[in-house]
């Protein structure tokens, strides 16, 4: 009568190649693929938003460079993380929010401008 064992347990040994390395171990050979397509990216859906909305004609200064600078400013986390597969999501995220800022930058200005404004109409705060 032959015996069955049934075959032994995978058990975390010293050997760290395997599917039991931790993904902070792992570098990411292609991680400047998402930091480089948003750094691309960014100028040129901030230019469409700038002249779609006429920022260019009818805003400050300071309001056209915040345009341009404020989506590049969440860029620059995304080229300075660790280059490791595990920072892939955060630079996709970092990467996300730089484009939707680009693109959704004259509505953000607007939402403040009118939320200060209801807030000191509403609290008082205005000149007569």
């Amino acid at each position: 009568m032959t015996s069955k064992t049934a075959p032994a347990a995978p058990t975390a040994s010293a050997d760290r190649t395997g599917p039991t390395a931790p993904a902070a171990d792992v570098p990411d050979a292609r991680w400047w693929v998402v930091p480089l397509a948003a750094t691309v990216l960014v100028p040129l859906l901030s230019l469409m938003t700038a002249v779609t909305s006429d920022l260019f004609t009818d805003a400050l200064p300071v309001f056209l460079v915040g345009c341009f600078v404020l989506p590049f400013a969440a860029i620059v986390p995304a080229w300075c993380l660790a280059r490791t597969r595990r920072r892939r999501r955060t630079r996709i995220d970092l990467a996300v929010v730089a484009c939707g800022l680009a693109v959704g930058y004259p509505w953000l200005i607007g939402t403040v401008v009118w939320t200060i404004f209801l807030v000191m109409l509403l609290t008082g705060n205005h000149s007569a």
